[in-house]
């Protein structure tokens, strides 16, 4: 491919030409081979700039002609972009419906690679990257930035990563597509071919009247030799319907019908669960509240026995006190009939009248006071049983707030795995994205952007490559399971060619690239990846259960991209 060099002023000294074309076809750093293949191609290939006289009345390269198609679209979409040829293409099930020139990331800013698709559409967008920049007709495909919009197109990559399209032709690509339409943005062209397999999923309808009504005993037994594939022409068509599973309909039919009883089993599950869980609730507020009002009696109890007992310790205190004094009193009059030497008759009279009188005072207020400190004494034991029972029903009252919030909590479970059961079944009518990683060894399920299912997978020979391979369902046919398919292969990425030595060592190491891509694209078929996957059949089952047309399975020697995350399906890249 030639790269048009914009000149300065559009005049440039036959001196400057051989300069940068001797710049050009010198030996390139590291860092600027990035330029060229965008380090994601399925081989590097030297740059070399072709001298060619350019005239003013020869007519416009082929390449830079748009192409739309005077149709609505039909079926799911793929968008696929080439960052070597500088071009979109738009696919329907029907073929190449639109396509058109790009321009791509430039230098420093390259344009990712990868398996995308459409996460946000905006009419009207500007950038808040680069200086609020204007991005009409913006389909966002990454959430770090890169999207497809209308802008200027010098013929070569000058974005800031972002793909660049014609105005009209980006207008016209904003009202064709959907959110979720998949874009693929490979370094060499890629197109969806028609493909069949027999390990490709089949689709199962809500409705299994239809499966029902199929001769006693038939089956849809797999050819795994009737594998078509192959490029569609002009006018023809990409579809090609899917041979059914190796095994019999009827037990297919059986054991989705299984599935949905027992979906629909743990649905009427998680219902009870959560009218358990809100009754349980009720019983737990019930018996909190109950427990709640014994402890505040118990807390009156305990203020009236403190009471009680704080007024009789103070009459205790003072029946002490008067006991107390009647004694000192009996003790002084004692002493002073001691210290008296003469006493009349009449004296010895009055002093025992007066000693009768103090002792019987002083013996009853010592039985006053040993009657107040033992009603004290009770007093303070019911102050210890009201406290200790107040204690009591404190621990029970913590115990039963405790007890209703585990109760609450339980109910918010409940309702929030209801809730997301019922926003999977909400989602059941929308495609199914299905990722299977040779890296990770795993395949990953996302229905409306909600990871449905992840579990382990056996890949065959897993150390050799599979590539990246882009299966879409294009439609499904409603009097049967069968699944109309197109795939779109990138085979692995293969070493670079050698960019520096001679020019004839160079030309050597390009072929030799090419020669390995040749190869690669014949040993990584999409049927030799389908061959040495093997799903667990549980597993295939519930992805058949909501296969449907739009949905997608990709596999690839690669992992998730880490801008798979929420509001996306799956993002892969190619390196």
């Amino acid at each position: 491919m030639v790269y048009r060099v914009p000149l300065l002023n559009n005049h440039i000294s036959l001196a400057a030409a051989g300069l940068m074309a001797g710049l050009f076809c010198a030996p390139l750093p590291a860092q600027a081979q990035f330029f060229f293949d965008y380090g994601y191609g399925t081989y590097n290939r030297p740059y070399v700039v072709k001298k060619r006289k350019v005239k003013r009345s020869a007519p416009v390269d082929a390449m830079s002609k748009e192409k739309v198609a005077d149709r609505a679209p039909e079926g799911p979409l793929v968008i696929t972009v080439s960052l070597r040829r500088q071009r979109v293409t738009v696919w329907d099930q029907h073929g190449v419906m639109m396509e058109a020139p790009i321009s791509s990331g430039k230098l420093g800013t390259p344009t990712p690679t990868g398996v995308f698709s459409i996460l946000e559409k905006n009419r009207v967008h500007f950038s808040n990257l680069y200086d609020n920049a204007p991005m009409p007709n913006m389909q966002r495909i990454t959430w770090s930035g890169v999207a497809l919009h209308a802008g200027a197109l010098p013929g070569y990559p000058a974005s800031h990563g972002c793909i660049r399209l014609p105005h009209g032709f980006s207008k016209r690509l904003f009202e064709v597509t959907k959110l979720g339409a998949r874009v693929i943005v490979s370094y060499d062209p890629v197109q969806p071919v028609a493909f069949d397999h027999p390990q490709l999923f089949a689709a199962y309808p809500e409705d299994m009247s239809s499966m029902h009504a199929m001769l006693p005993g038939e089956t849809r037994v797999a050819d795994a030799s009737d594998v078509r594939s192959g490029p569609p022409s002009e006018v023809g068509s990409v579809i090609a319907v899917s041979t059914a599973l190796a095994s019999e309909a009827p037990q297919s039919s059986e054991a989705i019908l299984n599935l949905r009883a027992g979906r629909k089993e743990e649905m009427e599950r998680l219902a009870a669960a959560v009218a358990a869980a809100r009754d349980e609730k009720a019983e737990a507020i019930a018996k909190a509240a109950e427990i709640v009002k014994t402890s505040n009696g118990h807390k009156l109890a305990v203020r009236d026995a403190r009471v009680e007992a704080e007024r009789l310790a103070a009459v205790a205190r003072k029946a002490d006190q008067a006991a107390r004094i009647a004694n000192e009193k009996l003790g002084k009059f004692s002493k002073s009939l001691v210290q008296k030497t003469a006493f009349t008759p009449e004296d010895v009279t009055r002093a025992g009248e007066d000693e009768d009188r103090l002792e019987t005072a002083a013996l009853d207020l010592a039985d006053a006071a040993d009657a107040a400190r033992a009603a004290a004494a009770k007093a303070a034991d019911a102050l210890a049983a009201a406290e200790a029972a107040l204690t009591d029903a404190n621990a029970a009252r913590v115990k039963a707030v405790n007890d209703a919030r585990s109760a609450d909590q339980k109910l918010a479970d409940a309702t929030e795995a209801e809730a997301a059961a019922k926003r999977r079944e909400a989602k059941r009518k929308e495609p199914i994205h299905v990722f299977i990683s040779r890296k990770t060894q795993k395949i990953y399920a996302r229905q409306g952007y909600e990871p449905i299912l992840e579990a382990p997978v056996t890949i065959e020979r897993p150390d050799e490559p599979l590539g990246t391979h882009v299966f879409t369902a294009l439609s499904v046919k409603p009097s049967s399971n069968e699944v109309t398919w197109s795939v779109a292969s990138i085979p692995s990425h293969t070493p670079p060619a050698k960019m520096t030595g001679s020019q004839k060592q160079r030309a050597e190491a390009f072929e030799d690239a090419e020669r390995a891509a040749a190869d690669l694209r014949k040993s990584q078929t999409a049927a030799a990846a389908l061959q040495r996957v093997n799903l667990p059949p549980d597993v295939r089952l519930k992805i058949e259960d909501v296969m449907k047309p739009g949905s997608s399975l990709i596999i690839s020697d690669n992992g998730l991209s880490n801008e798979t995350g929420k509001f996306t399906d799956f993002i892969v890249p190619l390196r």
